[in-house]
């Protein structure tokens, strides 16, 4: 059986999501494993819909098996998202499958390998020092040295490639042609293929009609109960909650936490203090050296008390969210090749007790008091994997 792995969010799963699943059976995939981000996202945000709703619908759209990436690794930089990621799927797939704007695996293998060198590493660290934003930072160091100018998901691929050789996890790699809008674009263009962002910003208006036309008949069923149920998230729903930690703190409260560093945690909480809303806070925070997306991370990681430490290992645990007959098959056979017997949980509850696991209850406890429905703090810790 040819086992083939994602690293994906789900967030959510849309018709461009579909053609790389649709891409990964072509090149021969009898099983598709996916390692989803749990409950909050890459860029420093709280996922759409709780991990096992986005779970269910991955499976219904052919899926065969979904792992959790966990907390804080879902959060963390490019870097951080695909070790951890490549971590966990190592030990279930053969070939990792990626989207990229530049569609091509040995362009990215290059940029690869240039960025593992010290004089790359060196250059990069200055210019993040001299207040260069991380992502155009990353560029400059890559183009300097010859490599082809990159895009967002190029770079993502990169950190893939960089972790399969750092881990030494003996995968094959194939990257498919992203087309249609670009990942982060929040607003509908024409495109055939818009991005999630795109298709949140439709849900956040409240225009779930017009979101329909980008989403495949089974998830969008799957979104549809869901919303009924209550278990997506509110826009803004915790707003005055974050804003009022950060008020009864001050940047001393936050030494250690990780992206605090060179006064921005002072910042933080003294512009907290006026601002609104998460949004006027990000507004007011945003400069050329910080990206909303770093500035998000910083805030998530202040919120869950994140160190250093704590994205300097790997994960200890991966929690089953969703499996195929297929992917139960799966799990059947890796039962006895697994690193832990503890690695693999099918119940959040039933997890290793570690830093992991502290980080987990606190990003539930919180997430389940940001959907339409909220619950007790430890419902999400009490679900079983979505069996389809």
């Amino acid at each position: 059986m040819a086992d083939y792995g994602m690293i994906c969010e789900w967030n959510p799963l849309h018709l461009g999501h579909v053609r790389l699943l649709e891409y990964a059976r072509r090149l021969g995939a009898d099983r598709i494993v996916c390692v989803m981000s749990g409950n909050t996202v890459q860029r420093g945000e709280f996922a759409i819909a709780d991990r096992y709703l986005r779970a269910e619908a991955a499976i219904r759209c052919g899926v065969d098996l979904v792992l959790e990436l966990p907390f804080p690794w879902c959060s963390g930089s490019a870097e951080v998202f695909a070790r951890g990621g490549i971590s966990i799927l190592r030990h279930f797939a053969d070939r990792l499958v990626f989207g990229s704007e530049c569609g091509s695996v040995e362009t990215l293998r290059k940029a690869a390998q240039i960025a593992a060198t010290e004089e790359f590493r060196s250059f990069y660290r200055e210019s993040l020092e001299e207040g260069i934003p991380a992502a155009k930072a990353y560029c400059d160091a890559l183009s300097r040295w010859g490599a082809e100018e990159l895009s967002s998901n190029d770079l993502l691929g990169v950190e893939y490639l960089r972790a399969i050789q750092d881990l030494d996890a003996g995968m094959g790699a194939d990257t498919f042609k992203r087309e249609g809008a670009a990942y982060r674009q929040t607003r509908m263009g024409g495109e055939a293929y818009p991005s999630a962002s795109a298709i949140r910003s439709l849900w956040e208006r409240g225009d779930f009609e017009g979101a329909r036309a980008y989403l495949p008949e089974a998830a969008e069923a799957v979104y549809a109960r869901g919303r009924v149920e209550g278990r997506f998230r509110r826009q803004g729903g915790l707003d005055e909650a974050i804003l009022s930690y950060f008020r009864l703190h001050d940047g001393g409260d936050f030494e250690g936490i990780v992206g605090t560093e060179g006064g921005l945690a002072y910042r933080i909480c003294r512009l907290a203090q006026s601002a609104r809303t998460v949004d006027e806070l990000l507004a007011a925070l945003k400069n050329k050296r910080y990206t909303d997306a770093h500035l998000r991370r910083v805030l998530l990681f202040c919120l869950f008390g994140v160190k250093p430490t704590d994205l300097q290992g790997l994960p200890l645990y991966t929690t089953v969210l969703g499996a195929s007959e297929q992917g139960r098959a799966l799990l059947r056979e890796m039962g006895k090749c697994l690193p832990d017997p503890c690695f693999l949980v099918t119940k959040p509850a039933d997890a290793p007790e570690s830093r992991q696991s502290v980080l987990a209850r606190r990003v539930d406890g919180i997430f389940t008091l940001s959907t339409e429905r909220t619950s007790p703090a430890f419902d999400l810790m009490k679900r079983k994997p979505y069996l389809g």
